[in-house]
């Protein structure tokens, strides 16, 4: 039985061509360390490397390209922000709904004394309350807002735009987590004068796994690094070096996984982030559609809360946890993904945090044809738990 794969938030599958192309050439092209030797293939890679910082600027408009930094994922880029930017006794402000790769590291630091930091409330589909609900919560040692353009539960969009304009009025710095916005909304650093974003590679970049990006703006301090060592330049002096991207690149990069990220930008470019949004988008109000008219299944989100929402969509089936349904879909052939989803502030928001939900995440390899497949399942294991 062939699989139907709708675990595009969690990682998209299939890989664009370009993106196993890309990889290949690590192999027969590109193996050696890139920018550490003189030689022919290390030169050769290391431009490679630098091929992809500027694609990457390119898709996401950042004037330098010495300014998008490769991490191994989101959740490394989430923490060098929050680790490597506030100082002690400064205050945070992150979203209520916020993924662990957030949350967490505000906690800790928090439980330790570190640093102060408030959760806000959001109001999915009123933009207006939302800025009000932060403008309220920021302190005269407020240092960083830092919050989800998506949730990865419900799909709700936070107006990342004015957020940034409200907290650089207020003196504050701002950064977003782009987990399920990179490459599925159109993300303008330069405009919008983000200071901060972090994404994955291997979500809506179509990138392999391991991969990720952190863009730091124009005139942004740059964080503290995480660790220190190797970087190929000014080797005799114990300092680590204070520009970027060196200074917080240490260590031999994920080459292989850097080239399928090329490879992977590359094919977003190609087919343009408008119409990959444009056809996730009219999957995700099909499935809604069909989802919402089964007896039995409970869609998260109203219509107005998921005006513009990321293509995520989470849902019950009464008398089911999220992992249950979740568990019968595998044994039907779809890939979905039940339970918390490492966000128990947004299920906590909605509801959800006692059964959690069973969410499907859309992506551009996925058909309508494939949307009436799944409704279908939902349909059958609705029927037979009522």
């Amino acid at each position: 039985m062939e699989m139907i794969y709708f675990d595009n938030a969690a990682t998209t599958w299939p890989k664009p061509s370009a993106v196993r192309a890309s990889s290949v050439n690590f192999f027969s092209r590109y193996g050696a360390n890139p920018g550490r030797s003189g030689h022919r293939m290390s030169m050769d890679t290391a431009s490679q490397i630098y091929r992809c910082r500027e694609e990457a600027a390119g898709l996401f408009n950042v004037s330098d390209p010495t300014h998008v930094i490769f991490t191994q994922n989101c959740t490394q880029g989430l923490n060098q922000i929050i680790k490597g930017v506030l100082n002690p006794g400064e205050h945070l402000l992150i979203s209520d709904l916020e993924h662990n790769s957030v949350y967490r590291p505000a906690y800790q630091l928090g439980q330790e004394g570190k640093i102060q930091y408030n959760i806000v409330q959001t109001y999915p589909g009123n933009d207006d309350a939302t800025i009000k609900s932060f403008s309220e919560a920021i302190r005269p040692n407020t240092r960083l807002i830092l919050v989800t353009h998506c949730s990865n539960v419900f799909g709700f969009r936070l107006p990342i735009e004015r957020l940034c304009s409200l907290a650089h009025r207020r003196g504050v710095l701002f950064g977003v987590d782009a987990a399920q916005s990179a490459g599925a909304f159109p993300i303008d650093c330069s405009q919008a004068g983000y200071d901060y974003v972090a994404m994955p590679g291997h979500k809506g970049l179509y990138g392999p796994t391991g991969t990720g990006l952190l863009l730091i703006g124009e005139n942004t301090p740059f964080p503290s690094p995480l660790m220190e060592g190797g970087t190929g330049s000014v080797s005799r002096n114990p300092v680590q070096p204070q520009e970027l991207p060196d200074l917080l690149e240490s260590g031999t990069l994920n080459t292989f996984g850097i080239l399928g990220l090329l490879g992977g930008i590359r094919f977003v470019r190609k087919v343009g982030i408008r119409q990959i949004a444009r056809q996730e988008d009219a999957l995700y109000q099909k499935l809604r559609r069909n989802l919402s008219a089964v007896p039995g299944v409970i869609v998260c989100g109203d219509t107005v809360s998921c005006r513009n929402a990321a293509p995520v969509l989470s849902f019950q089936v009464r008398g089911q946890t999220g992992e249950e349904t979740a568990s019968r879909l595998a044994d039907m052939g779809f890939a979905l993904r039940g339970g918390l989803h490492c966000s128990p502030l947004a299920h906590q928001k909605m509801g959800t945090l006692d059964r959690g939900t069973t969410r499907a995440g859309i992506g551009y390899f996925n058909t309508g044809e494939q949307v009436d497949a799944l409704s279908n399942a939902v349909e059958r294991i609705a029927r037979n738990t009522r």
